[in-house]
């Protein structure tokens, strides 16, 4: 996965301003908007009161307004599902996690996973133009593809069984509008989830029919090229069953050029600059059981100089994601059991095309294509038949039926060919323990197996203790590890160099939680974590080694305030120290990260006005430091209707320039520049 991108095709999205027609000047929504003009509240505005119209009673307000309420309290039982694998209240949780939910999502102009992440505590995202990397706790090694991090989609693996990658960029399978919430639970996860879960598990959530019910359109611009389209329809039938079907579409033209170059050279490069895609997403669900499937194609057009007649010619590098998966479900309870099942088979593909001239003169294609194909199964069983005790067993078994990196020239025998074949299978059981009252003991364990890679086992232990009004403090203790992929292997394989053993890291880590008063909370927690045999790539050799013991502690505060007004404002700084054995910081790994996020509700939920401030330190690299930077985002939203929603944002509004190097190698990028955001959605029969 190198950096690559192009122009596809002279079709303009011209259904785009076909939706913007239809969406703004469709009479019901005028008629809406005039007969149910959102009152503000007196919380939000004092100055305003709400008049009732002719033969309507003030003391009862009508629907509209009950729905645009903003909440003044900071929620107490926040759900999260992804620690244990069920859903339960996040203080309760053996790990610490943070939630996003399609609220924030929506306040503050977030069209991306890479946006959604960067609000996250303790992560920090940057990008190549073709791939999203995340950090995690001050270990962001550059050229990883987010191996450390395991990434779901309710609750089912999605990083891939070639690169083992967690790819978040435009290709990713879903719609940021489709999004319920987005789970990160940090630290160890192998007890439950097994392989790459060393720094933790994001979950992406879905929503359910009742958000997605009728039919949906959106459309969105930005001032700096890119187009795109969403339309969803949803029903919940009176039978029994529901379901949604999502499709969407991008495209991005003469994407401006991150690098250094003369106005001249711009115009060229720019040509060749291109970005676009397709997903289709759906749903389906009916007593108990639940069809999921997915397809996500890309096209990333980047330009490439290469070498003709002695001369040098621009021509277009592409880089291809083709990806799919489609899963069953199904759940029900057979007297004090509870009984999970799923099946999945997935897809992953790309393809690097490069343009060349060969030695006869004769133009050519260069191809470095990965394609990998793999099934899960995912068998849980959990009880609360006994007095003071969660008890839940499962079983995963993944078979790898196809596993190929193929390097050559379209159309003749490849120069290099790689293939593998794998099965891991997984055996976990856990038991949440009530010691007391006011403790709980959380133990879990699980062991893995691989044809390839051998056999792990990882424990976990929390101890969970409410015995202060509002309080919680966790302390944590778990392991976890990720083996070597096709990509590290056959990197090595032509330089007779070994694959690299399995990486382990074990951490401990005590967090406390404490809700103040109804508007104020606050999180403080602090970490250690030891890892052995980090898999990294030697810059002298360009093979993949076990590195030496690396150290790393850190701590995190974090502190969520509400006002009557409705105003909200969640902060999270984040302090971490990576150290290798000689006492030498590691590449790109920032020790602050500072997060603000604030709400301002203008008109209740009707008009908001929301700032996200994100600020990373400086980092370091063999070449030298990248100074840090700091980051302010705006977000306008409207809603003149409860069907109808307008969002205008401005991101980098201070048009900061900064620079990341997401690979081992090359110089440094120029990241997204100021950019101005405007989106517009309509619902229909919701």
């Amino acid at each position: 996965m190198r950096n690559m991108i192009r122009r596809h095709g002279g079709a303009a999205l011209s259904p785009l301003l076909l939706a913007l027609g239809l969406a703004t000047g469709w009479p019901a929504a005028q008629a809406q908007a005039q007969a149910h003009a959102p009152a503000a509240t007196p919380a939000a505005a004092p100055a305003q009161e709400a008049r009732p119209k002719p033969g309507e009673d003030a003391s009862h307000p009508s629907l509209e307004e009950l729905l645009r309420q903003t909440l003044n309290e900071v929620p107490r039982e926040v759900e999260e599902s992804t620690s244990s694998r069920f859903a339960q209240s996040a203080a309760q949780a053996p790990s610490v996690t943070y939630v996003l939910t399609d609220a924030d999502i929506a306040r503050h102009g977030m069209r991306s996973m890479a946006d959604i992440l960067r609000g996250m505590p303790g992560l920090y995202v940057t990008g190549d133009g073709n791939f999203i990397y995340v950090g995690a706790r001050g270990l962001g090694r550059p050229g990883d593809y987010n191996a450390r991090l395991l990434f779901l989609v309710d609750g089912m693996r999605v990083n891939d069984n070639i690169y083992d990658a967690g790819t978040l960029g435009a290709e990713f399978f879903v719609d940021v509008d489709l999004i319920d919430r987005v789970e990160y639970a940090p630290g160890p996860g192998s007890a439950l989830y097994g392989n790459n879960a060393i720094f933790g598990v994001v979950n992406v959530i879905t929503k359910g029919s009742d958000k997605l019910q009728g039919l949906q359109l959106r459309a969105g611009v930005d001032s700096a090229g890119q187009r795109e389209m969403r339309a969803s329809v949803g029903h919940r039938s009176e039978n029994g069953w529901d379901g949604w079907l999502a499709l969407s579409a991008f495209e991005r033209n003469r994407i401006r050029i991150p690098y250094d170059v003369t106005p001249e050279e711009s115009e060229q490069l720019r040509a060749h600059n291109w970005d676009h895609g397709q997903r289709l997403l759906g749903m389906a669900s009916a007593d108990g059981w639940t069809l999921r499937g997915g397809v996500s194609r890309r096209t990333r057009g980047f330009p490439y100089v290469y070498q003709v007649d002695g001369g040098w010619n621009l021509g277009q590098q592409r880089g291809i994601f083709d990806n799919s998966f489609v899963s069953l479900a199904h759940e029900r309870n057979i007297g004090d059991w509870n009984l999970y099942a799923a099946v999945s088979a997935k897809r992953s593909g790309y393809d690097d095309v490069n343009p060349y001239q060969a030695d006869d003169g004769t133009a050519r294609t260069f191809s470095n294509a990965s394609l990998g194909r793999w099934r899960n199964v995912d068998l849980r069983l959990s009880t609360h038949r006994w007095r003071d005790h969660d008890l839940m067993a499962g079983v995963e078994y993944q078979f790898d039926r196809q596993q190929q990196i193929v390097a050559g020239t379209v159309g003749e025998e490849p120069l290099a060919q790689f293939i593998g074949e794998n099965r891991r299978r997984g055996l976990f059981v856990q038991d949440a323990w009530r010691l007391s009252d006011t403790q709980r003991l959380i133990l879990g364990l699980r062991r893995d197996h691989a044809s390839i890679g051998g056999s792990n086992t990882n424990p976990r232990l929390a101890w969970i203790w409410s015995g202060v009004a509002d309080a919680t403090l966790k302390l944590m203790y778990g392991s976890a590890f990720r083996e070597a992929n096709l990509y590290e292997f056959q990197s090595n394989a032509p330089f007779g160099a070994p694959t690299p053993a399995p990486e382990r890291v074990r951490t401990l880590e005590l967090a406390w939680e404490h809700t103040l008063n109804h508007q104020l909370q606050y999180r403080l927690s602090v970490y250690g974590s030891q890892l052995r045999d980090l898999i990294s790539i030697n810059l002298d050799t360009a093979v993949f080694e076990n590195s030496a013991p690396i150290r790393n502690v850190g701590a995190e505060l974090g502190v969520e305030r509400r006002w009557g007004g409705g105003q909200q404002l969640r902060a999270a700084l984040s302090l971490q120290d990576t150290k290798d054995e000689q006492g030498r910081r590691l590449s790109n790994s920032p020790r602050t990260l500072v997060k603000l996020m604030f709400n301002q509700p203008l008109r209740g939920d009707a008009l908001q006005l929301s700032w996200q401030a994100l600020s990373v330190s400086r980092r370091s690299f063999a070449e030298g430091d990248l100074p840090g930077y700091a980051l302010l985002n705006a977000t306008l939203l409207w809603r003149p209707s409860l069907g109808t929603d307008v969002s205008v944002g401005v991101h980098n509004l201070g048009d900061v320039r900064y620079r990341d190097r997401p690979g081992p190698y090359g110089a440094p990028i120029t990241q997204e520049r100021r950019s101005l955001r405007f989106s517009l959605t309509r619902r229909f029969g919701s």
